[in-house]
């Protein structure tokens, strides 16, 4: 079974045949799972809560956070604490919360122990809200406490009134870090590969576009010679007008049916157009004799695949058609000429071709014959497949047959 080249677009046959646009392609995608993962991952971690707390047996929590508490009796001359007289204590607490991280850190909350009987007199740089034996402190927008920026300090406080003198309290932090993709180096390196290789994927898309519409205004151009060349070659025998063309046309739809890609498609119209280009050099009277060729005349008859190979030898713009022209007598069997090759031996092109050239010369009125009808030629199709046709070019044709669909008049 001979292996068929699946039908693609063409740009996708354009990304494919081109590394640099398919490796574009492939980091583009990456980078993009990559940016796309590592947002989402950001986005849970950023409403996790942490907490920093520190008691008299220990402290614990994250390691970016640290809080520090400024006690009224630093030392013996430094004192932020005064005595009332009715022997209740008054004194300052100044706490500074530090950010040790490169990220905000918001939503928090600072909550204190302090003595049950003890009353907040004043307060600053944030809000205190206190019940029995506890004071919970959050930041405020006016102060610029209300997110504790990366590597960044704040300094809150507040006056308390106490029977006794705290010198010391346990306390909790809890909040957010508000990580930001953009500050993350993975990140920015993802999203600089993503950027790049999209820009080079455009560029490339553009530069395919451009080259397509060339590649469509010389085909535009290769399509009108040759059919100016057909037309000469067919208007030398009256019983074969516009056969080159509707070979050509065969082709095309029998290399569609077996599945081969647009260019092929397209190139083998090409070819089937010139297939029969040797036959300028036949001499009239035996192109157009009426009567059976006698064995010198139908040797010079068959030259006219060696005669084509020839004159299409420096022809470069489609590759592959002078062995399309040079071979598309060949037989499958091996039984053709004008060297004998069998099977997968012959190209592809010229097999296809010689089924489409089959089925042209059954299907018109020739100088010799009448035109044979649909079942005549499927039968003949059907006895010669491994035989005078490549059985999967024979297959397709007879599908198309079969199915009902035009194949011209």
């Amino acid at each position: 079974m001979k292996k068929k080249i699946r039908r693609k677009s063409s740009i996708w046959l354009f990304i494919i045949r081109n590394k640099f646009v398919s490796t574009a392609l492939i980091i583009s995608a990456i980078s993009f799972l990559f940016i796309h993962s590592m947002a989402i991952y950001i986005y849970f971690q950023n409403k996790v809560y942490v907490t920093f707390s520190r008691t008299n047996d220990s402290v614990s929590g994250n390691k970016n956070l640290d809080v520090t508490m400024e006690i009224p009796l630093k030392n013996e001359t430094e004192k932020n604490c005064w005595q009332e007289s009715d022997g209740s204590w008054g004194s300052q607490y100044d706490i500074t919360i530090t950010n040790n991280s490169r990220y905000d850190f918001f939503d928090w909350i600072l909550i204190m122990t302090i003595p049950e009987e003890g009353r907040i007199d004043s307060s600053w740089n944030a809000d205190y809200a206190q019940t029995p034996g506890q004071l919970s402190i959050t930041g405020i927008d006016k102060a610029f406490s209300k997110n504790i920026h990366g590597n960044n300090s704040i300094k809150i406080g507040y006056v308390l009134y106490s029977k006794k003198l705290m010198t010391d309290c346990n306390f909790y932090l809890t909040g957010r870090f508000k990580r930001d993709p953009i500050k993350e180096i993975p990140f920015i390196i993802a999203l600089f590969a993503f950027g790049i290789s999209v820009i080079v994927i455009l560029v490339s898309l553009f530069f395919y576009r451009m080259m397509r519409q060339q590649a469509k205004v010389d085909d535009e151009k290769i399509e009108s010679l040759l059919k100016l060349c057909a037309s000469f070659i067919d208007t030398r025998d009256e019983y074969t007008k516009m056969h080159s063309t509707h070979v050509a046309e065969y082709s095309k739809m029998i290399a569609a049916e077996m599945g081969f890609d647009e260019d092929f498609q397209k190139n083998i119209y090409y070819m089937g157009m010139m297939h029969d280009v040797g036959k300028v050099l036949i001499p009239k009277e035996i192109l157009c004799k009426t009567a059976k060729l006698n064995d010198d005349e139908w040797g010079e008859m068959k030259k006219h695949t060696t005669y084509g190979g020839e004159i299409l030898e420096s022809f470069k713009f489609v590759k592959g058609i002078r062995e399309a022209a040079l071979y598309h007598h060949e037989r499958y069997d091996g039984k053709g000429y004008p060297e004998g090759l069998s099977g997968e031996a012959i190209p592809i092109q010229a097999r296809i071709i010689a089924v489409a050239d089959s089925y042209d010369a059954m299907h018109t009125n020739r100088s010799y014959r009448r035109h044979l009808s649909d079942e005549a030629i499927i039968s003949e199709l059907e006895k010669n497949k491994s035989l005078q046709f490549d059985p999967d070019a024979a297959d397709a044709l007879l599908r198309i047959l079969k199915s009902g669909k035009s194949l011209g008049e």
